[in-house]
This record gives C-alpha cells, structure tokens and sequence, in this order.
C-alpha cells in the first residue's frame, strides 16, 4: 500500500472507529488511535522512501519472500472495528475491561510504538546501503534481536486486547502472533541460504523473540 493510500485508509479507519465507539470515546480509546495513526504515519514516511526504488520495495517489505503478508494485513486491519464494537456496545466479558490493564496497555503501545520508530529510523539510513553492499545489518536494533521491526510491530497487536479487553482482539492477536511468526521463519530461511555462516553466527548471539 503506498503512503497516501494508507495514510487515506487511516483517515476513513479513524472516522469509523470514532463512530462506532461514540458516545464510549474515553481516554483508552483515544490513546489507542493517535498511538495508531501516528504508527500510520511513520509508515507512510517509510514507504515513501523506499517507493523510489522498486525492487528496494519489494525487498524492504519482503514481498517475494512471503506473498501471504499483504492479503492477510487487508483483512486483519478492518477486524479492528469488530473490536471497537464490542468495546463500545456488547461487552462480550466485562471482567477483561479493567482500566490498571487498558493502561498497561497503553504503555506497551506506546512501548512498541517508539521502538518502531527507532527501528525504522535505522532502517531508513541504512537499508540500501547493507542490500548494496550485500551485507548482513547486525548493529542498532539488529545487534539486540533479529526482527525487532516484527517485535514492535507484535507488541502494537497485543496492546489491542488489553486497551480495549475484547474476546475478538485477543483472537486477532493470536492470529498475529502465527503470521508474524511465519513471517520471520521465511526471513530466516532467505537470510540463512543468502549469507550462510554468517547468519548463522549472528543467529547465536541475538535472540528471536518470535
């Protein structure tokens, strides 16, 4: 999805959640969707960095590697609004709405948000030159864990079930965890036949988390 694209999806994304959780707006709701439009705009930034060149692009999102990633995104994201719904309106377990968890959850948001925006920080100043060179990123966030744009982006989709305490969001998380998860054993897989040994050592003294 290019930068205006997603950044017009979050738009027409926000007005429907405000909708659907009016009059049930309070602060946890609120928090959740600057947290999630300001993750929008930071990828939209990144898009457009990467959209001047194509094949940088499609190697940046992976997309040859794992062709399941996009399609599975389009339907995971709308499902959001299945969450907002019965946060606002049924309340399917009231005892999960507890709000010393939705603040935890909010913190772990946020959490993940910032470290997003570290990762790609880096990414952004040093993605092309490492496919350039033909060389493996093992500094920054990569000296620490192998996919710490996975683990942000992870710790985003678990804050959903904790903000919001909804039976739904927890099933979406789950079904984010596997996809993440196959996403990284495919990356590892490319990265493993691409630099061999190499990858190998790094592998020993970084962690997957994933």
């Amino acid at each position: 999805m290019s930068g205006v694209r997603l950044l017009a999806f979050v738009a027409v994304f926000d007005a429907i959640a405000v909708f659907i959780l009016f009059p049930h707006l309070d602060v946890f709701a609120i928090g959740y969707l600057a947290l999630s439009t300001a993750l929008a705009v930071l990828q939209a930034l990144v898009n457009r960095h990467f959209s001047r060149s194509r094949e940088l692009l499609r190697l940046f999102y992976a997309k040859d590697i794992d062709p399941v990633w996009d399609k599975s995104v389009g339907i995971l994201g709308p499902s959001e609004f299945a969450v907002l719904f019965e946060y606002a309106h049924w309340r399917l377990l009231p005892l999960l709405v507890n709000p010393a968890i939705q603040m935890l959850g909010l913190i772990v948001c946020l959490a993940g948000t910032l470290w997003l925006l570290w990762v790609d920080r880096y990414l952004v100043g040093n993605f092309a030159a490492h496919h350039r060179n033909g060389t493996l990123m093992v500094s920054g966030p990569y000296r620490f864990v192998r996919h710490p744009r996975y683990l942000g982006l992870l710790a985003t989709r678990l804050a959903l079930p904790l903000i919001f305490g909804s039976i739904v969001a927890w099933v979406l998380a789950l079904v984010w965890f596997f996809l993440i998860r196959r996403r990284a054993r495919l990356e590892e897989r490319f990265l493993a036949g691409r630099f061999g040994e190499l990858y190998s050592q790094y592998t020993i003294r970084t962690i997957s988390v994933i």
